[in-house]
């Protein structure tokens, strides 16, 4: 039986060499950046770049981890390559400049203008018939993710398959959880992006990720490591494992599993540890052994009994919210502004001189506001 082959390297900082050394060697564990990419491409390196933010607060992948992946991509010598994302806010320009990357550090990558969308139809999609995609990822023949280790209120954690949803342009990404309203579909509709550009590589920042009240307002925890594999829902399944969270309960993972972008089976998976240059075999055993935390705050909830799902759509009750913390929040608007759902179900009810105010009748638990809140004034419970 072939497995989805899945590299550990070991990586305690964000020391450039380091990085780079890791990503090289684990790479070149997988068969090199050949047997992914061939030079004459156009290729597109797609970092998590939720929306510009200081690179302390762990939002975004780490510059270090996107310049080793660039500088890989120039050593060996490949020169049509761009990077970039689509930020829920701003442009892709305005997050790598606050990451601090300019063109000149990124190894002859170009930034990618992801502003320009191109409406594509997709008839062979099971949840998406159709997306709206950046220009660039069009222009793009092969595509390298570079994710982020992070938790996720809405999908449980995000990582090598919720990551390709930045090819969506920024203003787009709120109306899909109107679309897609629940994890499952939503997830679905994850599988279909995947399935429609076919990424060829997926390199995760897990040196140091985000724990709690992610993906934009949680807690930054060291893990050690940077996790590389051609498959999305292994890469995502050694993740959930690696924080005591049952694989299966990733509806990403099981969304991906069936629809053939990978597997979250652990006999189907063989995980390697690249440890100061030595290459060894692992199991997942010996994997949370060594590197996993079973404190790590995730949601580990399972999916509730069809009774009291049905009184959770009905009353509102036995669900989680979206709550705003007054002392935090500074009534700037931008939860109001992102809010997907016709009517908006978070709003300045109150006038703008006070914090804004939820409809919980409206709330579809998207939980797009606390995604994107700058402040971190909002937690779901």
């Amino acid at each position: 039986m072939r497995k989805s082959n899945v590299v550990l390297a070991v990586c305690r900082s964000y020391d450039e060499e380091k990085v780079y050394e890791s990503v090289r060697d684990a790479v070149a564990a997988l068969g090199g950046i050949g047997h992914f990419v061939s030079p004459e491409e156009n290729i597109l390196v797609k970092p998590n770049l939720l929306y510009p933010s200081k690179t302390e607060k762990c939002i975004t992948t780490n510059p270090a981890v996107i310049k080793a992946v660039l500088r890989l991509l120039s050593e060996a010598g490949y020169a049509r390559v761009k990077v970039g994302d689509s930020p829920a806010t701003g442009s892709c320009r305005q997050a790598m400049n606050q990451l601090g990357l300019s063109e000149e550090q990124l190894y002859g990558a170009k930034i990618a203008d992801m502003s320009r969308e191109v409406f594509v139809r997709y008839p062979e999609g099971k949840a998406a018939k159709s997306f709206w995609f950046c220009e660039e990822v069009l222009q793009a023949d092969a595509i390298i993710g570079v994710c982020k280790m992070k938790t996720h209120a809405f999908l449980k954690i995000t990582g090598a398959v919720k990551n390709m949803y930045g090819l969506i342009c920024g203003t787009r990404k709120a109306q899909g959880h109107v679309r897609y309203p629940n994890a499952a579909k939503f997830s679905e509709m994850l599988v279909d992006i995947h399935n429609l550009v076919k990424p060829r590589l997926h390199v995760m920042d897990a040196v140091v990720a985000m724990e709690g009240n992610g993906p934009g307002s949680g807690t930054p925890t060291e893990m050690g490591l940077i996790i590389i594999s051609a498959d999305p829902v292994a890469i995502d399944t050694v993740f959930a494992r690696l924080v005591d969270l049952d694989p299966v309960l990733v509806p990403t993972n099981t969304q991906g599993m069936v629809a053939g972008i990978g597997t979250c089976r652990e006999n189907e998976i063989a995980l390697m540890l690249l440890d100061n240059g030595i290459l060894t075999d692992i199991s997942f055993d010996e994997m949370f052994s060594r590197f996993g935390k079973k404190d790590f705050d995730v949601s580990r909830e399972k999916d509730r009994l069809s009774v009291l799902s049905l009184l959770s759509k009905v009353t509102g009750r036995f669900t989680r919210r979206p709550y705003i913390d007054a002392g935090k929040c500074v009534k700037c608007g931008i939860c109001v502004n992102h809010c997907p759902v016709k009517g908006r179900a978070v709003t300045f009810k109150k006038g703008k001189d006070n914090i804004p105010v939820y409809d919980y009748r409206k709330c579809i638990r998207c939980f797009c506001c606390q995604e994107i809140c700058p402040q971190h004034a909002i937690i779901v419970k």
